[in-house]
């Protein structure tokens, strides 16, 4: 007993350290971003004595962030919709059916899973090459499309697991076929871990750079990550303006993830309870 007050100071100190290395670097971009860059040269780790918009906006219009959005959002929404739809049909035949086979199906998801993505750059590089998708959003889609599956057929198996057979049963002897099955009764009961998959797509499209980077070249195709790199080797001297970018670029995912990580939250324990 005397050595509880000890243990939870020491447990609340920890975890304040893990806060601050978290969210001290997001504290620092937010205050550098709205700060002069006259005042940035002479305290780049104070807080800003005045408010000022003109990084922003200099940011979004000299950095043609318009663009990279749309780009990220088309590339975002195209990799959700794949994602769920294939990887809800994948995942309930390997939840709700034995077949033949399913095992090895099973193993290789789980290889695709453990094996390093940079593996496949040159390999997909040559592909795209010859098959014109080269500098494509829609070449960009499909490979997010094939790394994102693995873990989501799984995410999504684990949680369809939970759902009693009894009630698939029921509604085939009320003449429902397989689709009907699916449409009507397992996505409605799945609506917290359908809206997990797609939050997790959708922060890991925005967020990712490596393919990205590889596989567009052109300007106008750049997405919001590849943006803020040519952002940044162009004002690389004015580092108000490169935070303002920042901030740009990571606003949006961080508000999005703020509404709705409750929801994200409760989709990851069910399924993982459920599986």
């Amino acid at each position: 007993m005397k050595n509880k007050p000890f243990e939870v100071v020491s447990r609340h100190f920890f975890l304040f350290c893990v806060f601050l290395f978290a969210v001290g670097p997001l504290v620092l971009l937010l205050m550098n971003a709205f700060k002069p860059k006259d005042e940035f040269l002479t305290s780049p780790f104070g807080v800003p004595s005045k408010i000022t918009f003109e990084n922003m906006v200099a940011a979004w219009t000299e950095g043609a962030y318009g663009q990279a959005f749309i780009n990220s959002l088309l590339v975002g929404v195209a990799t959700i919709i794949i994602v769920c739809i294939s990887g809800g049909f994948a995942a309930y035949a390997l939840s709700k059916y034995e077949f033949k086979g399913q095992s090895a199906i099973m193993a290789f998801l789980l290889l695709t899973m453990s094996v390093p993505m940079g593996l496949f750059l040159v390999p997909l590089f040559y592909v795209w090459q010859n098959l014109h998708l080269m500098d494509s959003l829609f070449g960009l889609i499909i490979i997010y499309s094939g790394i994102f599956l693995p873990f989501n057929i799984f995410l999504l198996r684990s949680f369809f697991i939970g759902i009693p057979k009894e009630l698939l049963e029921s509604a085939r002897v009320d003449g429902c076929n397989e689709f009907q099955v699916f449409m009507k009764l397992m996505i409605p009961l799945s609506k917290p871990v359908f809206l997990t998959v797609a939050l997790l797509v959708g922060l890991w499209t925005w967020n990712e750079f490596f393919f990205a980077n590889a596989f567009i070249q052109s300007d106008e195709l750049r997405t919001v990550s590849t943006k803020y790199l040519a952002f940044v080797g162009s004002f690389s001297s004015d580092w108000s303006k490169v935070s303002a970018a920042g901030l740009i670029s990571t606003l949006p995912m961080v508000i999005l993830y703020l509404f709705l990580q409750r929801q994200f939250i409760e989709g990851l324990t069910e399924g993982s309870i459920k599986g």
